[in-house]
């Protein structure tokens, strides 16, 4: 891999009203608040939320028609132009009015851009950001023969999550094609200002009154409070790879009228609730809280978490999913709130538990697709979908010293299998019953495919 001279991609904004661009402060929104307490617990490993991606460029770009899209993309997405600081009054935000970033250069050489570009992903994204002098993105440009082939770009979650990377490289894309939809109006800053009145702070509002009724009727923890344990290892994350469970969600969702992500968050409260004894399956949910058209093209952090509270005791499994739809929709509709204030919540909850409260288990389904594309046949039979969990693996995906989570269920996407990551404390999950846990869930998934479950039997208690 040759290191080519740096270049850069140069970024001005301009204000509403088109006059010359000026420096923008104001406090953080609640999505930024909501990312920026984790990054500050995970310190220097906070790279392990760093969002990694890579973009084709079109044939017969040059390296500065790469590096001005890229000026443009900044200049789009006020985010991507913001610093963030720890004052006396809180974290703000403060918006460059102009500047460059650097866009080192690469030539791939023998290895292949895609080689290249993934070292880079690991180079780029393998460390925390400086988010105090250091804009939330980084890029490098990979050249084949002196062209350019492809951008890598690592995304600091702070000044984007998920869904916001996605609106920044779908307007990167457009912008190297040579065209742009018009620039968004509304900006992080706007945002800001928003939730801090009116309509924005009477949402905040009804999302902390949920909040608050909902902790006075369910457990208040899952689990109990770990004992101590600082291995580097005590944090495991396994990933289930199955074909049989993608065809059995399916079945489940068109049965039951609803999405494959809906049906997997019921599996996820069934497991729950079937290996801790509890008959309601309290989770937190990662709600990406983009319900407009201005907020689904903000390139910004927005997503917080939502609270789902679900019985699981009673009843079959496809009650347990038509119940989940209508459950996590209210749980989405109560995601966005001042951090703060939810603070202030939650240690009223706490108290009123007698200190018990502990709300450490997750569910996000990351996947852009609801349905898989290129599903195994089968006829639906329950031997055919037995036949085919013989084709399940389970991998090990990482671990780590310390998490803010004990049971965290998420997803990834493969055309014609279920992916699903179970991160687990193993201070309270041994090891060995996190393989079993991830397994139950193609079990249940199959067998109330082709059949019928009952939860007031259904157990997975530790053997």
């Amino acid at each position: 891999m040759n290191r080519h001279p740096v270049g850069s991609a140069r970024f001005c904004g301009s204000r509403r009203d088109g006059s010359a661009p000026t420096a923008l402060s104001a406090p953080l929104t609640w999505g930024q608040q909501a990312i920026w307490r984790p990054l500050t617990w995970y310190g220097e490993n906070a790279h392990y939320f760093n969002i990694r991606r890579v973009v084709a460029v079109p044939t017969g770009r040059t390296a500065e028609q790469v590096e001005a899209a890229l000026g443009a993309l900044l200049s789009r997405h006020e985010a991507l132009r913001t610093l963030f600081r720890e004052t006396g009054q809180g974290p703000v935000q403060e918006v460059l009015p102009e500047g460059t970033l650097p866009v080192p250069r690469h030539e791939a050489g023998p290895d292949g851009a895609d080689a290249v570009a993934d070292r880079l992903l690991g180079e780029l994204g393998g460390r925390a950001f400086r988010h105090a002098e250091e804009l939330p993105v980084r890029c490098a440009l990979v050249l084949e023969q002196g062209r350019p082939a492809c951008v890598v770009l690592v995304f600091s979650h702070l000044g984007a999550d998920y869904s916001g990377s996605q609106e920044a490289l779908r307007d990167l894309r457009e912008l190297l094609a040579g065209r742009a939809s018009p620039a968004p109006a509304w900006q992080p800053v706007d945002q800001a200002r928003f939730e801090a009145e009116g309509v924005g702070a009477a949402r905040g509002a009804a999302a902390l009154e949920y909040w608050r009724r909902t902790l006075r009727r369910v457990p208040p923890a899952m689990f109990p409070i770990p004992p101590e344990d600082d291995r580097p290892d005590r944090f495991v994350k396994l990933r289930l790879d199955s074909p049989a469970a993608a065809v059995a969600t399916t079945l489940l969702a068109d049965r039951c009228q609803v999405s494959t992500g809906t049906v997997l968050l019921a599996a996820t409260a069934a497991v729950l609730g079937a290996y801790t004894g509890h008959g309601t399956a309290v989770l937190q949910l990662i709600a990406a809280n983009r319900h407009d058209e201005r907020s689904r093209r903000l390139v910004a952090a927005m997503a917080q978490d939502a609270l789902f509270a679900q019985d699981v005791a009673r009843g079959t499994f496809d009650d347990l999913v038509r119940g989940t739809f209508l459950t996590g929709m209210n749980a989405y509709r109560f995601a966005q709130y001042d951090p703060a204030a939810m603070d202030e919540v939650l240690e009223e909850a706490r108290t009123e538990s007698g200190g018990r409260l502990r709300l450490v288990c997750y569910f996000n389904d990351k996947r852009m697709l609801d349905r898989w594309e290129d599903l195994p046949g089968t006829d639906g039979s329950a031997e055919s979908l037995r036949a085919l969990t013989e084709k399940t693996e389970v991998t090990l995906a990482g671990t780590w010293e310390r998490q803010d989570s004990a049971f965290f269920v998420s997803t990834g996407y493969a055309p014609g299998s279920c992916l699903l990551h179970l991160l687990a404390d193993t201070a309270l999950i041994p090891r060995p019953e996190v393989e079993r846990l991830l397994r139950a869930f193609e079990t249940l998934l199959v067998d109330a495919a082709t059949g019928t479950v009952e939860l007031g039997s259904y157990s997975l208690r530790p053997s």
